[in-house]
This record gives C-alpha cells, sequence and structure tokens, in this order.
C-alpha cells in the first residue's frame, strides 16, 4: 500500500482548513498524528477515508486516483463511532457480513481479534448500555477485524481506561505487523512514542513536522513542536 497527497487542500466557504504540500504513507508502518485541536487532524483522515472530499490537489492510492474499489481497501473508526442498535457481538462482525465474508472466515478473525480486548461481558450487551471506554472498543475492534490494507483511527483509545488502552495498543502494533498501514490520530505524545513508526504534527492545516518517531519526538526542527514537546501536550 502506499499512498500520496500532492498539494491536497480543503476549503470551506472559501476558508483553506487543510494544506498538504506533499504526504506519503508506506505500508506496513504506523502514523501517528500529533496536534492541537482545529489543526486539521480529523479533517486529513476523513478525506482520505472519503467521508468528506479533498477541494483539488491529487490524491494517489497505489498510483491510482481513489475509486469505490480502492474504498473496500480502506477502513476508519471516527471519533465518536455510531453503532447499531444490536448486541456488541453484531457491531463488531457487522462490516464483515456487509462484505459476505463466510461465516468461517468471521469465527477464526473473532477469536483471533477478541483475544486483545476483553468483552466477555459485553457479547450480548446491546451498544445503548455500554459506556464510552466499551463502545471505543468494539468500535475499534469492528475497524481492525476488517483487515483493510489502510485502517485510520481517530482518537481510539480517548475514553478508554489504562488497562484497555494498553491492550488497545497492543492490537494496533499488531495489526501493523503484516502490510496493513495504519494512520492514528492522538492528543497523547506518550502514547506515540509507545505505538509508532512515524510521527506527524499539525498546526493550522498543515504538516509542520514529519519524521521518524525518535527524530521528532526527542529531536524536533520546528519551533512550534519544540514548544509543544517542553510541554508535553
Amino acid at each position: 500500500m502506499n499512498l500520496k497527497l500532492e498539494n491536497a487542500y480543503k476549503e470551506y466557504s472559501g476558508v483553506r482548513v487543510l494544506d498538504i504540500d506533499k504526504l506519503e504513507f508506506t505500508e506496513g508502518k504506523i502514523y501517528v498524528i500529533l496536534g492541537s485541536n482545529g489543526s486539521g487532524k480529523s479533517t486529513l483522515v476523513n478525506c482520505i477515508a472519503g467521508f468528506n472530499s479533498f477541494s483539488g490537489g491529487s490524491v494517489l492510492y497505489n498510483n491510482e486516483c481513489i475509486n469505490y474499489k480502492i474504498r473496500n481497501s480502506i477502513s476508519i473508526m471516527v471519533q465518536k463511532p455510531y453503532l447499531f442498535n444490536d448486541t456488541s457481538l453484531n457491531n463488531i462482525v457487522s462490516g464483515l457480513k456487509f462484505r459476505k465474508i463466510s461465516k468461517n472466515e468471521i469465527a477464526e478473525r473473532l477469536e483471533r481479534y477478541l483475544s486483545y480486548l476483553d468483552i466477555n461481558e459485553l457479547k450480548h450487551k446491546k451498544s445503548k448500555w455500554l459506556s464510552g471506554g466499551e463502545r471505543a472498543k468494539i468500535a475499534l475492534l469492528r475497524t481492525a477485524i476488517l483487515e483493510t490494507d489502510l485502517t485510520l483511527l481517530d482518537e481510539p483509545t480517548a475514553s478508554m481506561d489504562i488497562e484497555s488502552t494498553i491492550n488497545a495498543e497492543i492490537l494496533i502494533k499488531s495489526m501493523s505487523g503484516g502490510k496493513r498501514t495504519i494512520i492514528i490520530i492522538t492528543h497523547d505524545v506518550y502514547q506515540a512514542g509507545r505505538i509508532a513508526d512515524y510521527v506527524l504534527f499539525m498546526d493550522k492545516g498543515k504538516v509542520i513536522e514529519m519524521g521518524l518517531k525518535d527524530k521528532v519526538l526527542k529531536n524536533p526542527e520546528n519551533n512550534l513542536v519544540k514548544q509543544l514537546m517542553n510541554m508535553k501536550i
């Protein structure tokens, strides 16, 4: 999987809220996007996923323009995920059923992914009775189990407790063990240090710093990123 963005931007009523000169994501890596609220992080991943559309620029997935077929290779967990009014288990497998995955394959994936997050007491619980942290676990599992080449995660652990966050991070790292690429938004610098291969900092719709995790987190070049790292945002 290779995703390239060049001169990609998003405007609302003539105001440019996202302005990406050049950005590239390669397979098998975890990219963590950091930045303050309103910096364009969610806009970027929502446009890549197709929930929103870029106003202009070039966006190529394996050197092709993103089309309906390619969209099936991309999955996303949004910041406030919607769950169907059904059991947790049915929510988790809903995407697989929509894609007409066989029952045997669904069973195999369930066994593999449910081992990461303890949801035994939640399997048959309706979504409306779940807490915020529980909903996040179900939404993350529902996204992970699709096994798409590109997975986008917007603040997936923000409402989880410490134990669930650690287990979710183990799951996220396992997802990139093959050729899958993960792009994750978080406000947690320490989480970026634990799971990222590459780190991006965004500000005012632009990527102001990007590079290998240790380089960006320990020795950034951008003055704003230096200030933020000193403050440990």
